[in-house]
This record gives structure tokens, sequence and C-alpha cells, in this order.
């Protein structure tokens, strides 16, 4: 199993300390960060940093609601759990898709429970695995935006920015990738048609999310373009006649 990201972001320096000694206990390989306060886990924060968070509600400046709230704006995906002495804000907490309310103080079995369903959700989520830097990393699919051939290695586009770099061809890897969003529009792009934002039909190109022209073959323009539309079709829940 590759390493578990953690943050914990909790403004009392010693139950900070006290979630960290259980984080660490509950599994094998795990990386915690501790914050203490939301606006210092913010200015941290970026998709895909974490996979699991824990935060405390009641902190000074930004509540662990307020901060959760804003980090729903950019990250959908990491598994968050609050952590506090109240129940009161226990519904808004799971209008924000969190996976947990642990009520203080927090045991160790609940800490426990919470790592075990974090392992299970990243084991069993579609992803690409490769390796690098001798370990196996496993990358969502919903990460990423694009793939391209550079040379013998292969250049992982991600939707925070970042770039992962790996050896192998597109030849090699395409029937990895789930041919009901991923598309081959050129010999050196593997496009993820769900991160598409508009095609530019001047330049032959996708646009995508984050601005990034992604090339289409001439000869497979209106391939992609159908491609592209029948994507379209089918998340808007329709069938072909």
């Amino acid at each position: 199993m590759e390493r578990l990201q953690v943050g914990i972001c909790e403004d009392d320096s010693q139950e900070r300390e006290r979630l960290l000694t259980m984080v660490n206990a509950s599994a094998e390989r795990v990386e915690a960060e501790t914050f203490g306060s939301a606006e210092e886990l913010l200015a941290a924060f970026y998709p895909g940093k974490f996979d699991l968070l824990i935060l405390d509600i009641y902190m000074n400046g930004m509540t662990g609601i307020d901060a959760l709230e804003k980090i729903r704006e950019k990250d959908t995906r990491v598994v968050a759990a609050i952590a506090t002495t109240s129940k009161d804000f226990a519904l808004e907490s799971y209008r924000l898709r969190a996976a947990r309310y642990l009520e203080k103080p927090v045991r160790a079995d609940e800490i426990e429970e919470l790592m075990r369903y974090v392992i299970m959700k990243k084991e069993s989520e579609p992803h690409f695995e490769c390796e690098m830097g001798g370990m196996q990393v496993r990358i969502p699919f919903d990460r990423i935006l694009f793939v391209e051939q550079k040379g013998k290695n292969l250049c992982i586009h991600l939707d925070d920015g970042d770039e992962k770099t790996v050896r192998g061809t597109l030849d090699e890897t395409e029937q990895r990738f789930p041919e009901n969003c991923f598309f081959r529009c050129h010999k050196s792009y593997l496009v993820n048609l769900a991160k598409i934002r508009d095609i530019d039909r001047e330049l032959m190109t996708f646009v995508m999310g984050d601005g990034q022209q992604v090339h289409i073959a001439r000869r497979s323009f209106y391939a992609a373009k159908r491609a592209y539309e029948q994507y379209l079709f089918h998340a808007a829940g329709g069938e072909e006649a």
C-alpha cells in the first residue's frame, strides 16, 4: 500500500499531538501534517494533497466547517472527518460530505476505523497504477487531465497543476485507461473527456478546464469531436437512438 497523506487541523496543541499519535499508530504507511488553524491549513492545501483531513470545528479565527466549505470548492474527493465537543454542526458537516463526526475525546479505535475506511476507499477507486521512484503509485483517473508522450516518458497532467512523469509509451498503456472517458486524439496525447472545457476548431485542440491546449490530429478531428459529444450526451443521461 502506498503512503497515506493525512492533515490534522486542531488549535489545541495537546489534542493535536494526541490525534497525531493515534493517526501514526493506526496504519503502517502514514505521513501526517499538523496545522494550528484553519487559515494555516488552507494556505498549504491543494487538491490531491491529502487522502484524509481531520478538522476541529471550534478554533480561533475560521472554524473547521468554514475551512471544509472552502476545501470542497476545490476538492470533492478528499475524505474529511470533523472532531468536536458539540453536535451542533453534525448536519452541516454531512452537507459538506464529512465521512465521520467524531466527538471529543476522540478514541483510538475511532481513528483506526476511519483509517481503514480511507484505505478501502483509496484502493477501490478507479486509478492508473505506475511506478515512480521505486514505489507503486495510484493516480485516480478523475484527477488526470491528459497524458502526453514525451520521448520515452509519459507526462501525466493532473487537475491541480501537478505533473507526474513515468517511463512508458501511450501505445503500451492506452488500454489501461477506461475507454468511456479517455480518448487518443493524437499520437502523443490521451485526453480525459470529462475534463474538456471546449474545442478550438481553428487550432484543432481540446481546451481543458485549466486552459491548457491538447492537440488533435487532423485526421482524428471529427472522431475526437464525436467522442466528446457522445461523452457529454451520456453524462447528461442520454441514450443512443
